[in-house]
């Protein structure tokens, strides 16, 4: 006897029947080499290695005249404004938008900070305060524009860029604001001995703290990577061995630490307040998640229009501190003295995509990322290129650093 439901079978036609979707294949495993090459940890190592890898040719070519600490440290020094304007632009990056105008607000600040003390004769806490405060309406005005007005995010930071270099130039009248002897700077500031200068270092105490806190935050950090089940404990034993290696290192190794000055002091605490934020903050994590998806941070109750404003605001508080850091390092201000650090903070940022990450902007990554393609120019410029070419290998490592990312990434899928 033909039950109900084998007479509704056979009364189907083979057409109806096939409308069933099936499972599709299951992929077989990736193995031997292919599977190293795809895996996150592989995407993230390889290009600090190519990194390492030509910075020890460059100490083979070279000897101590790159490997030579203080020096590195000097880049660093002399660099850190470009740095902090990398994570300034990282910060709106992870927001899934651009800001073209952070190295205008950096001149601007940079402006600020000598202008209101040499020509209008300003407290000069008072004119920290305003600067930052400049730098932070900036990034309002940026973020606004983008999210109340639908202003596509290139315009808007393009035009605000041409109106904040535009005020510099009108505070300015067009020239250098130099610190007279009837309007000096204070000695703190800039000058022999001051926070601005490469003779001054840290004291050892600081430098050991923050060392401390980067192994906290390294720690922290991989935990993502650490396996389950019995390579756990394998994983801990390893990265504690790798925590008293870098201890013993710092401690034996004092005195290349007591080579660190305030601004690079300066410059790892804001990265470190900026891990803290994305990594354990819910604004943090709601800035992220906009830039990654949109439509899904909405949905999930995150008020997308006034993450991505406060992501300016990070952004253009940041810009007004490399602008500060500026000022004191130079001790006057110049027509248009930050217009060239936007290309390499841009190329910090996406660097950070490729350097102990695959495919995510970091904090982390950019300023090792910035580190990285700061030595690299250097080193080529010890060994003889002239400096009209730096801007060329920043492209091209920015350029190559990415496209091996991508490859990797397409070989991962």
């Amino acid at each position: 006897m033909t039950t109900s439901v084998d007479a509704a079978a056979e009364s189907s036609t083979p057409h109806e029947r096939s409308e069933t979707p099936l499972p599709p294949p299951a992929l077989p495993p990736k193995t031997g080499w292919r599977a190293v090459t795809s895996s996150r940890v592989f995407q993230g190592l390889i290009s600090p290695v190519a990194f390492l890898i030509t910075f020890a040719a460059f100490g083979l070519w070279q000897g101590s005249n790159f490997l030579n600490v203080a020096s590195r440290v000097l880049d660093l020094h002399s660099n850190s404004p470009v740095l902090i304007l990398g994570l300034s632009v990282m910060v709106t990056l992870l927001a899934g938008q651009f800001d073209l105008s952070v190295a205008s607000m950096t001149t601007l600040t940079a402006y600020l900070t000598v202008g209101l003390v040499v020509n209008y004769s300003w407290p000069f806490w008072l004119v920290l305060v305003f600067a930052l405060l400049i730098g932070s309406l900036g990034g309002l005005l940026n973020g606004l524009l983008v999210t109340k007005f639908g202003i596509n995010t290139f315009i808007a930071t393009l035009g605000t860029g041409g109106v904040f270099l535009g005020a510099s130039s009108i505070l300015s009248t067009g020239s250098s604001i130099v610190p007279t002897a009837d309007a000096p700077l204070p000695t703190w500031f800039t000058g022999l001995g001051s926070f601005g200068t490469f003779t001054t270092k840290v004291p050892l105490v600081f430098t050991l703290i923050t060392v401390l806190v980067l192994l906290v935050t390294a720690h922290v950090s991989a935990q993502r990577l650490r396996p389950h089940g019995p390579a756990s404990r394998r994983w801990l034993i390893a990265e504690a061995v790798v925590g008293v290696v870098v201890i013993l290192v710092a401690v034996i190794g004092h005195s290349w630490l007591q080579q660190i000055t305030w601004p690079v002091l300066l410059l790892l605490a804001i990265a470190t307040g900026l891990w803290i934020m994305f990594r354990l903050t819910v604004t943090g994590r709601n800035i992220t998640a906009v830039g990654s998806n949109p439509l899904a941070a909405r949905l999930a109750g995150v008020r997308t229009e006034r993450e991505i404003v406060k992501a300016f605001i990070i952004g253009g508080l940041l810009a007004s501190v490399a602008g500060i850091v500026l000022a004191a390092q130079q001790g006057s201000a110049s027509p248009d003295v930050a217009t060239g650090f936007l290309l390499p903070a841009f190329a910090a940022a996406f660097l950070s995509t490729v350097v102990f990450s695959a495919g995510r902007f970091s904090v982390w990554g950019t300023v090792i990322g910035g580190s990285f393609l700061l030595w690299v120019g250097q080193g080529l410029i010890v060994g003889g290129l002239p400096f009209t070419w730096l801007s060329l290998v920043n492209g091209a490592v920015l350029i190559v650093a990415v496209a091996a990312s991508t490859l990797l990434r397409r070989e991962r899928r």
